[in-house]
C-alpha cells in the first residue's frame, strides 16, 4: 500500500520519473555540494560543467535540454550572466537557478530581468536548496 503522508520527492514529476539537472560551476567542490543535495533529492543529474564557456556549447548540442540548471555566477571563460544571456532563449521551459557567495542587491535584480527562476547563496545548506526549489514546485 502506497504512503499517502510522504511527499513526493522534489526531483521527481507526478509520474514518477526524476527531473534531469545539470550544474555548472567551476568549484570542484562546489559542484559535488550541490549535485549531492540533488541527488538526494531524485533528481537526475545528467553532468557537470566547470566553466561557462564549455556549458553553452553542451546547452546548445541537440537533446540537451535540461528541466533544471544551477549556475555559478563568478566563472572562468564565461561568467553566470553570459551563460543566461546565451542560453535562456534556446531553454525557455528549462527552470534556472543563479548560485553564488555574492548577494548584491543590484546584481540580484539584473538576474530576475533575464530570467532567472531563482537564486542559492553559497556555501550550499540543503535547507536552503530545498526551500527555493518548493517555490515552484
Amino acid at each position: 500500500m502506497e504512503n499517502i503522508y510522504r511527499k513526493k520527492p522534489l526531483g521527481r514529476r507526478k509520474d514518477g520519473s526524476s527531473y534531469t539537472a545539470v550544474v555548472i560551476d567551476d568549484s570542484t567542490l562546489s559542484r559535488a555540494a550541490l549535485k549531492q543535495i540533488l541527488l538526494s533529492l531524485e533528481f537526475n543529474v545528467i553532468y557537470e560543467v566547470d566553466n561557462g564557456g564549455a556549458a553553452v556549447i553542451k546547452l546548445e548540442a541537440p537533446g540537451s535540454k535540461p528541466d533544471y540548471l544551477f549556475i555559478d555566477l563568478e566563472m572562468p571563460v564565461m561568467d553566470g550572466i553570459e551563460v543566461l544571456k546565451k542560453v535562456r532563449p534556446i531553454l525557455a521551459d528549462t527552470k534556472i537557478f543563479m548560485v553564488t557567495s555574492v548577494s548584491d542587491r543590484e546584481k540580484v535584480d539584473e538576474l530576475i530581468s533575464l530570467g532567472i527562476s531563482g537564486y542559492i547563496k553559497k556555501p550550499y545548506d540543503r535547507e536552503t536548496v530545498i526551500r527555493q526549489l518548493e517555490k515552484l514546485a
